[in-house]
């Protein structure tokens, strides 16, 4: 397993699936961060590259199949650091999560508590158990303001650890700003324009007046051959390829502590898109005695589910630069999605179970980074039990 940070020096073009002829304009759409399956192939792009340079020769569609099958994604990081530091738990930023919500000239981020059901849902009621799971209710009638896409790692760990976080204003949060780029093709027999390679699309720019954004990982590769730079995106942009810490995958120590004080509860963060065969629902958990029920990684005892805050699916795709062929469309759960559990047997949570947790994976594609999630402490006002 090595870890290591990919630096984009010109921004971030990754396309979403949507067509480009979308839009009247010929405009591409770009996705606001790389799927885990993009910095996947990244990765395999630059380390089968180094191999054919050293080799003195050219991969087939198949070769690089093979040559390429055991590298494997692990954990993933959102990376913020000002320019000349040296990694540091600090820069990690993280998605919030569907349980903060922002009010107008409020001091502090409102935390959503999940509470029992009073009236059933509009949905189809196809699911009994889905409709006895707590939801959440908003106890200020103030309309929400719109949530910041990221927040920093002490807001964020904050949170998790139970802890009050100060709403800041909008030039407080971190944001990633976004600049449209065109492109024109050349007759070079006329020097003119062709219409036809007339388009346009999203840059995510990542170098800030005073940081530069990046994205850490944990891949394991057949060797460490890596070059110290490679391309990422549908525009193959560059990116630098550096050393990162191993210390900065670990959980932080407020949230191992915030476990101490014997938690009932526990709130499971996506922090990366999860794929699973019941859509919203976590592969493991089935139907016992009126609830879903099953295990969670690195526990040895079972979990009851007791609320689910689950935003609209993400439709992740990408291209099979091998088969010259685009991949499936899944429908996943987006970052930011929060689980609220109990136990079975009623016990509190563990600061060693929590740690089992931090970063984990659950779902289907793990082996290219999806599906990971981070523990938080969860006060359930009543149990089902």
């Amino acid at each position: 397993m090595t870890t290591i940070a990919l630096l984009p020096r010109d921004g971030i073009f990754c396309k979403d699936g949507r067509d480009w002829h979308t839009s009247a304009s010929g405009r591409g759409h770009g996705l606001d961060w790389p799927w885990p399956s993009t910095v996947l192939g990244a990765l395999r792009t630059a380390w089968g590259r180094r191999q054919e340079a050293k080799r003195g020769t050219t991969f087939g569609p198949e070769e690089w199949r093979t040559q390429t099958a055991a590298i494997q994604l692990g954990k993933t990081l959102v990376l913020r650091r000002p320019y000349g530091a040296a990694w540091a738990a600090d820069h990690r930023v993280w998605p919030v999560p569907n349980d903060a919500l922002w009010h107008e000239d409020v001091a502090e981020v409102h935390r959503i508590e999940p509470i029992e059901p009073t009236l059933p849902t509009l949905g189809r009621d196809d699911d009994e158990i889905r409709e006895r799971l707590m939801r959440p209710m908003l106890d200020d009638r103030r309309k929400p303001l719109h949530p910041p896409r990221w927040w920093s790692n002490d807001d964020f760990t904050a949170w998790l650890a139970g802890r009050s976080v100060p709403a800041r204003a909008r030039e407080q949060t971190l944001v990633t700003t976004r600049r449209r780029q065109a492109h024109v093709g050349i007759r070079p027999e006329e020097l003119t324009a062709d219409e036809g390679i007339l388009f346009s699309h999203d840059v995510v720019e990542t170098l800030e007046p005073s940081a530069e954004w990046a994205i850490g990982v944990e891949v394991v590769l057949p060797d460490d051959d890596l070059p110290t730079s490679a391309t990422l995106g549908s525009d193959a942009r560059l990116v630098r390829v550096e050393p990162l810490p191993n210390m900065l995958f670990e959980p932080p120590t407020p949230v191992l502590e915030a476990f101490k004080t014997a938690s009932r509860g526990l709130r499971i963060v996506a922090v990366t898109p999860m794929g699973f065969e019941r859509g919203w629902l976590p592969d493991g958990l089935n139907p016992r005695d009126g609830t879903y029920q099953g295990t969670l990684p690195g526990f040895n005892r079972e979990v009851i589910l007791r609320a689910a805050f689950v935003s609209r699916p993400l439709h992740v795709s990408g291209w099979d630069m091998a088969a010259g062929a685009p991949k499936p469309t899944l429908r996943m759960v987006p970052p930011g999605t929060v689980y609220f559990f109990e136990a079975t047997d009623s016990k509190p949570f563990s600061s060693a179970e929590v740690r089992s947790l931090w970063l984990a994976a659950i779902g289907s594609r793990i082996d290219a980074g999806f599906g990971r999630i981070v523990p938080g402490v969860w006060s359930p006002t009543r149990s089902h039990r």
